[in-house]
Formats: C-alpha cells, sequence, structure tokens
C-alpha cells in the first residue's frame, strides 16, 4: 500500500544520525534483550509466570515464523529502491516479530504491574512507560525500513493476545490446582 511506503520515506528522509542509532538501539528491546528483561521483572514476582513467559516467547516466535511464510509479504526495502534497510534484516514482513514480542512482554508487564504493585500511581506511570516504549520499538520497526504499519499492527494484535490467553489459562491452571489441593 502506498500509504505504508509513505510512512516510512516519511521517517526515513527526516533522520539524523543521532535517531537512527536512537532507534536501532531501542529496537532491540523487541527482541531477546527485551524477553530477558521481562523476564528477570516477572520471574523475580512469580516464579511460574516466569516461565510462562517464556514458552509464551517461544511459541510466538514460532508461530511468527510460520505466520511469515504462510503470508510471504516481501520488506519495505525489497519493493521500493528508496527505502533504506537499516536494521539489517531479511525474510519475510508480516506480520512483524519485534512487534508481537513487544505486544507480550508489554502484556505481562502491565500484568504484574497490576497484580503486585499496591500504589495506584506506580500502576498509572508504569502503565504509560511500558506504553510509550512499546510504541517506540514498534515505530522503530518502520524508521528503520524493515517493516510496514499493518507489519507492526499485526505483530502487537498478536502478541497481545497470545499474552492474554497466556495469561489467563495460567490463572485457570493455578486455581485449579489450588482447589485441589485445599
Amino acid at each position: 500500500m502506498e500509504f505504508e511506503h509513505d510512512i516510512i520515506k516519511f521517517f526515513q528522509s527526516n533522520m539524523t544520525v543521532g535517531w537512527l542509532d536512537f532507534f536501532q538501539l531501542i529496537t532491540l528491546f523487541g527482541s531477546f534483550l527485551g524477553c530477558f528483561i521481562t523476564f528477570v521483572i516477572v520471574f523475580s514476582k512469580d516464579k511460574r509466570l516466569g516461565f510462562v513467559l517464556l514458552l509464551t516467547f517461544v511459541v510466538g516466535s514460532v508461530i511468527n515464523h510460520f505466520l511469515k511464510a504462510i503470508i510471504a509479504r516481501p520488506r519495505p526495502f525489497d519493493s521500493y529502491s528508496d527505502i533504506i534497510n537499516y536494521g539489517n534484516e531479511d525474510g519475510y514482513s508480516m506480520p512483524s516479530g519485534h512487534s508481537l514480542c513487544t505486544g507480550i512482554f508489554a502484556t505481562f508487564l502491565i500484568y504484574i504491574l497490576f497484580n503486585y504493585s499496591k500504589d495506584k500511581w506506580t500502576k498509572f506511570f508504569g502503565t504509560i512507560f511500558i506504553t510509550i516504549l512499546s510504541a517506540t520499538i514498534l515505530l522503530s520497526r518502520m524508521v528503520l525500513g524493515v517493516h510496514y504499519f499493518t507489519d507492526v499492527l499485526a505483530g502487537i494484535i498478536v502478541g497481545v493476545l497470545f499474552a492474554i490467553f497466556a495469561i489467563i489459562m495460567y490463572n485457570l491452571i493455578r486455581k485449579k490446582i489450588k482447589r485441589k489441593t485445599t
């Protein structure tokens, strides 16, 4: 779609070296670095939920790989000669794996925030921080020329849905186990 090309072109034509460095750094939080940080935070509050996060990350990554192969959408820099691959990526574009993982991480972090923090301001500002960081990671994928807007949108939606499903299943199983032991 032409408007998606225009979004990426706008970002890339108005970018400075400092902004490029910033987005190349911030995009790392949508991959293994983000998983590690989120795991440490979640595991410190709830060890079992930490392992559920890892399982969700692995399953989400595998499913994302299959979705990319099925959809087989070329990356923006493969479709348009005026888009630069600043993210050093290859393969297919849809859905964005970084965005999918960001959706998983953000959902787990907000869940931890609301279940382990008693302070409403911590919940409020923590949620805002997580949301802004997530949006910046999604933006980085377009700025770096490796994903279209709909790629990151699909990725974040799938990631959030995956995380919600995993958390619901975790809580259902935990309640069932608790009932059996009492």
